[in-house]
């Protein structure tokens, strides 16, 4: 690149346009020319004068995907980058395949920006150091969110890194919803093959002869119905990550195809001759002990060595119950933003609910239930009376009669019970001061008012 890089920007998003007016020059490092139609852009791009081109994903007057097509034809050495929303993954996948050289979640910042002029001049800085030394997966600008500071997920974390800069197969183990396709996607990120395409495939959601061609692709006449050739999967994540979510899932035929991909480099489209070279990361995940899966035949013993160069196991939720308010606050944060209501986190109370209960859904059922809650939450706090039933029961039950009863009646007797308790006891500890007692309760005043309406209570000094 020249020794002032020029940047050409292109952005039709008002909000986001105002987030990169901030972008400073970098100390005559760059410059940065805005635009905000895809129309005047292209005139731009003929000119080849620009290093880098990043644009957004959605324009006023065309998709950002055109835009880079255009790009590729007429400056096709040039890096180019895709802005999009978060969570946009088909967005991003479509970047990949059609040749950016990156794809970034908005706003544009400052440190962004750097990190997208390391990478694009091939500085990408190694996994686990960009963050200050720290090997959190997630300190790349684009990284997923894997959260926690308990030990088991540090000790994660740090595997994650030292995996990510090597090219090895890889295997995650753990729970449904404990996120294995997270660290997956964390690998590939920090790995060299970030610019390429990270493909997902899901072993047990397709037929055998379906998702054969899915992976393999076909040829004209292979089938009926095979009107043209299509490419298979595995070519569209050329040079990226190949990732094989509940691999024992995969028939064992296909099981047969695979090692012979992982062996020799190269595979053959259904119905055709031509050996294709094919050069990916593969990655697997199972929810099974793959070691049993092996001995009940579900997974070639072969295959299993194949992938399983380097393992990765993810603690269940039960097991790191340390990390429950980190992560219930970061899904209130998601969540909270698409709602009307200010909600600003869990009380102490629904921690304690958390922290009783086992999670047989991990963090995506954390996730849900944080979600459920935000909907019916009343007050600024999530409360034990907005979880759902099966989180309330885990709580101890009193040697009392209440098992009689249909089971809604009783758990709605028991929080009642446990709120009146609660509240009584946080009045009698600070003297009836209702500000002192909302605020070590983690309650909003106006929300413990509430609770002290609903039971009937009086604070009896009240300030």
């Amino acid at each position: 690149m020249r020794s002032k890089t020029k940047i050409l920007l292109i952005d039709g998003d008002v909000t986001f346009s105002s987030e990169s007016n901030g972008l400073q020059s970098g100390n005559g490092a760059y410059e940065i020319t805005k635009m905000r139609e895809a129309f005047r852009a292209e005139e731009e791009i003929k000119s080849g004068a620009y290093d880098l081109i990043i644009s957004n994903h959605q324009l006023p007057d065309r998709n950002g995907i055109d835009l880079l097509r255009h790009s590729r034809r007429v400056v096709p050495d040039t890096p180019f980058v895709v802005l999009g929303s978060s969570g946009n993954v088909q967005a991003a996948i479509l970047a990949m395949r059609e040749g950016a050289n990156d794809f970034i979640e908005k706003p544009l910042t400052a440190t962004k920006l750097r990190q997208l002029l390391d990478r694009t001049r091939g500085n990408h800085v190694p996994a686990g150091r960009a963050c200050g030394g720290s090997p959190s997966p997630s300190c790349d600008a684009k990284a997923p969110r894997i959260l926690g500071h308990s030990r088991t997920m540090q000790q994660v974390f740090e595997l994650i890194a030292r995996v990510a800069i090597g090219e090895s197969s890889v295997t995650i183990t753990g729970e449904s919803g404990t996120g294995k396709e997270l660290v997956a996607r964390s690998i590939h990120l920090q790995s060299r093959r970030h610019a390429r395409p990270f493909v997902p495939v899901n072993c047990g959601a397709f037929p055998e002869q379906l998702f054969e061609s899915e992976l393999f692709g076909y040829e004209k006449g292979a089938f009926t119905g095979a009107y043209r050739r299509k490419l298979g999967l595995l070519e569209y994540a050329n040079g990226g990550t190949f990732f094989l979510d509940e691999i024992c899932e995969l028939d064992a035929a296909l099981q047969v195809k695979l090692l012979r991909l992982l062996q020799e480099k190269r595979i053959r489209r259904v119905g055709g001759t031509e050996e294709i070279p094919i050069d990916v990361r593969i990655i697997s995940a199972s929810n099974r002990n793959l070691e049993k899966a092996v001995v009940g035949r579900l997974l070639r013993e072969d295959l299993y060595y194949r992938l399983n160069v380097i393992s990765i196991h993810l603690p269940p939720l039960r097991e790191r119950k340390e990390d429950l308010r980190l992560l219930s606050q970061h899904f209130v944060d998601k969540y909270a933003k698409a709602s009307p209501k200010h909600i600003r986190g869990i009380s102490d109370a629904t921690l304690r609910c958390f922290e009783k209960y086992a999670w047989p859904g991990n963090v995506r059922e954390l996730e849900n239930v944080v979600e459920r809650a935000i909907t019916l939450a009343a007050g600024e706090w999530i409360e034990v009376c907005d979880l759902p039933e099966n989180l309330v029961c885990s709580l101890d039950v009193p040697d009392t009669n209440e098992t009689d009863l249909p089971f809604k009646q009783a758990k709605d007797q028991l929080v009642i019970r446990f709120e009146r308790g609660y509240l009584q006891k946080m009045l009698a500890r600070h003297n009836g001061n209702i500000s002192m007692a909302a605020r070590t309760s983690g309650i909003d005043r106006r929300t413990f008012h509430r609770l002290l309406r609903r039971h009937h209570l009086r604070s009896g000094a009240a300030k």
